[in-house]
């Protein structure tokens, strides 16, 4: 869709998947139309909800698309993208609600920022429903990963049309990891903006099984996203440059590997203790390299609630970690599917095209 020609250069269009998120759609949308800086467009599209949560979205003055079948994340941005018009485009998951400044942070980061091609915000420390431990830990621990990233997130980020084009959209094979894929396709021209001034609350997973197999499900599609990524590495026209404007870069995020390997084998050790002493010895160091890996964020949250709570995160970040480090494990096989079926190649998958009446053509 082309770009009208009474659009502004700095309109925004909030795009907004939305799916079975009846509990949260109407404070993500209260959000959206309380920004000081009013969005040019909102779109709101439903990908197939059956908890009656469209019919939240009706009772606001957004243009809602109803996609004919689930498409997942991927699906439903490229046809909230396709169905808008504004230049810039910002990002909201259905399960967030935005700081009244957010919109008007991420613009401003924007015009300042020279090559500007993403501006990518962080969660609050504070769930927006706060439902125990297993949500606080899971909207905390990506309220201090996001002012770490080095990798794209698309929720609470501004990213402009012609550089959404540019990568060729998303890839709607893949239902988790789109948005890192993502990143890895943008043209090299462009800058990644990591800023704290960019806010939102989210409502996250609230059990503790559910957030553990989250974890494992997403993990699990790492090794391919991980191949598209690493055969772009010799491209050096692809892949973002990062620009962190909140955050110091000497604190970004390393990836969880040794996290994971370090919380998986201490816990595969400890059954086997009682019967080999010495690997008492193996324990200790193991979680000795669990806790320096991620001591960073242990002081970060001793900080924020002292000691019990930094305890608390650090249990729930050692399970977590161990989910991840399975979850990558059992998607070695796919890895192997599409090295043998050649499909380990980057997806340029362009926007998905939108009828008039809103429906994929």
């Amino acid at each position: 869709m082309t770009e009208p020609a009474t659009a502004r250069p700095e309109d925004v269009a909030v795009i907004v998947p939305n799916y079975n998120k009846k509990k949260t759609l109407r404070a993500c949308l209260e959000a959206v139309y309380a920004q000081t800086y009013p969005p040019a467009e909102v779109i709101v599209v439903d990908d197939r909800s059956t908890d009656g949560s469209l019919d939240i979205a009706r009772e606001f003055p957004c243009t809602i698309v109803e996609l004919p079948t689930n498409q997942g994340p991927s699906g439903a941005r490229n046809t909230g993208v396709a169905s808008s018009e504004s230049p810039l485009l910002f990002f909201v998951d259905s399960d967030t609600a935005l700081a009244p400044d957010a919109i008007q942070n991420a613009v401003k980061a924007y015009r300042e920022t020279p090559d500007c091609g993403m501006v990518q915000g962080i969660y609050d420390k504070e769930p927006l429903y706060d439902d125990g431990l297993v949500e606080r830990y899971r909207v905390f621990s990506e309220h201090f990963d996001r002012q770490r990233a080095v990798s794209t997130f698309l929720s609470n980020s501004l990213i402009p049309r012609t550089v959404y084009r540019e990568a060729g959209g998303l890839d709607e094979r893949l239902r988790d990891g789109e948005d890192f894929e993502f990143g890895n396709r943008v043209p090299s021209k462009y800058r990644l903006v990591v800023t704290a001034t960019v806010v939102t609350r989210a409502d996250d997973v609230d059990r503790f099984w559910e957030c553990m197999w989250e974890r494992f499900v997403r993990a699990s599609t790492l090794p391919v996203i991980m191949l598209r990524a690493r055969r772009l590495y010799d491209d050096p026209t692809i892949g973002f440059r990062l620009d962190m404007i909140g955050p110091d870069p000497r604190t970004r995020r390393l990836p969880p590997r040794i996290s994971s390997v370090s919380a998986a084998l201490s816990l595969f050790t400890l059954p086997f203790v009682f019967f080999v002493p010495w690997l008492l010895v193996v324990l200790a160091l193991l979680l000795a390299a669990f806790v320096t890996v991620n001591r960073d964020f242990l002081r970060y949250s001793h900080r924020y609630r002292g000691a019990g709570f930094a305890f608390q995160m650090a249990v729930m970040q050692f399970c977590y970690h161990t989910a991840f480090f399975l979850g990558a494990g059992a998607g070695l096989p796919r890895l192997v599917f599409e090295l043998l079926r050649r499909q380990g190649h980057p997806a340029k998958t362009g926007l998905t095209p939108v009828s008039p009446a809103g429906a994929p053509e």
